[in-house]
């Protein structure tokens, strides 16, 4: 079947890739060149590789099997290309655009996910106290007596996020909204923190307020 490729003034006033950075992964049933010619024509500057530069990436078929994780690490800190198929491009090429818009000025809009949590815990069992001389960020919603317990293990706990942040609890309830896929005030503000400073990085480790408990009734019995 042959697929028509239209004429570059159908679509460069509304073409969603003006101005766009666009990375191609994989291969397609377009030949290489013809497709990427024609992006170009729709105003696209195709780019080699997936960084936090990108406002897409299209995959093809026979995707490299590091692709997913590339976009994750992408993803982890806040910087996410919008992800197109085959399918998508054809949509485009007929002139289906609103869809498929993403702002030109690309910026950090991280959103806290389990995937986040599984991939930042915090790890209790370096042996010592891994936590001395850390300073931990605690929510409203935690055991007031936190603090004080902390302390005494030469913790330093904060109701607030900054840049000496090096901890961040997440109360049990905020834990099971982030596995059942929800969000709430508390994760909203984490995100906020992160999205309105100037880190290009999310550099804080995550625990779960059950595992800090945990970990402190077993320093408290020392």
């Amino acid at each position: 079947m042959q697929y028509e490729l239209f004429s570059d003034e159908d679509f460069q006033n509304e073409s969603p890739f003006a101005g766009r950075a666009v990375c191609l992964i994989g291969t397609f049933r377009w030949a290489s060149k013809v497709l990427q010619q024609k992006l170009q024509g729709l105003g696209a500057e195709i780019k080699q590789g997936i960084s936090r530069n990108l406002h897409y990436v299209v995959l093809g078929k026979d995707v490299p099997a590091d692709t997913e994780e590339r976009l994750w690490q992408l993803a982890l800190h806040g910087f996410l290309p919008k992800v197109l198929n085959e399918q998508d491009i054809e949509n485009i090429f007929e002139g289906q655009y609103s869809a498929y818009a993403v702002p030109e000025q690309i910026h950090k809009d991280l959103h806290l996910t389990y995937r986040h949590y599984l991939s930042l815990q915090f790890n209790f069992e370096e042996g010592g106290n891994p936590l001395y001389t850390k300073e931990l960020y605690l929510p409203s919603d935690v055991q007031t007596d936190l603090y004080q317990r902390l302390g005494n293990q030469g913790v330093y706990a904060n109701p607030q996020i900054n840049e000496t942040t090096d901890v961040i609890v997440l109360s049990d309830a905020s834990l099971r909204h982030l596995r059942d896929g929800q969000t709430d005030e508390a994760l909203r503000y984490i995100e906020e923190q992160y999205n309105q400073s100037r880190a290009q990085t999310f550099r804080f480790r995550l625990t779960g307020e059950s595992e800090l408990l945990a970990w402190l009734r077993l320093r408290e019995l020392c």
